[in-house]
């Protein structure tokens, strides 16, 4: 087991470094799984198919509280995007659900490109870390009474070992959940792409079906 207080107590910069990082992966993890699978959590093929449903039915309102079931989604989003104008054309209704897409990407993405970089910089730490203890250690070598030399050595290849360990600890977690969250967020890009053809479609057909209906009346 790692030592926290002595690896902080023996002021290595290196070490110090990872344990900052580490602590950058831990929030911005906690923040991203919140965000990600609670805050933007929907089922969205019912969703989708209970939306259809309702344009299939000429029911705008309708198709707006199904919208309007989890506002915080970006589905849901890009969904009340396009019914709330659904009577100002195809081209400013796809507009506007794109609008909504492109102010809706920043929170998506968040921090998740940082946990890659820290977890390849958690990598580098641990192993420039590892150097500088071994050299530490190598140069015990050079002390003629042995029992310094042992300690020497000792305490260079710990200092090693707890760097190259404290890299891990950053970069294995950094680099699973950058993966883990990216995939996530390319599911919610192609759902709200979905929804998007979804409304398009759906208000087009109804509004083809409304204006044939009135041909035929006449």
């Amino acid at each position: 087991m790692l030592n926290v207080g002595g690896l902080i107590e023996e002021g290595n910069p290196f070490i110090l470094l990872a344990m900052v990082s580490l602590l950058a992966v831990i929030i911005i993890t906690v923040e991203r799984f919140y965000t990600l699978y609670f805050r933007y959590r929907l089922k969205v093929p019912p969703f989708r198919k209970a939306l259809e449903q309702a344009l299939q039915e000429m029911d705008l309102n309708k198709a707006l509280r199904i919208a309007s079931i989890n506002q915080n989604h970006p589905v849901c989003k890009v969904a009340r995007a396009g019914l709330l104008r659904a009577n100002a054309g195809d081209r400013e209704l796809v507009r506007a659900m794109e609008t909504q897409q492109l102010e809706t990407m920043p929170r998506i993405v968040g921090l998740t490109p940082f946990l890659a970089m820290l977890g390849n910089l958690g990598t580098l730490l641990g192993l420039i870390g590892t150097v500088f203890g071994m050299i530490a250690a190598f140069e015990g070598l050079g002390v003629s009474d042995s029992g310094a030399k042992q300690e020497i050595l000792a305490r260079g290849i710990a200092l090693a070992m707890n760097a190259t360990a404290m890299g891990l600890l950053v970069a294995i977690p950094g680099t699973f959940f950058a993966t883990l969250f990216s995939f996530r967020q390319e599911k919610l890009v192609d759902q709200m792409e979905e929804i998007n053809l979804t409304v398009s479609g759906g208000i087009g057909q109804a509004t083809r079906d409304a204006k044939l209906r009135q041909q035929q009346q006449r």
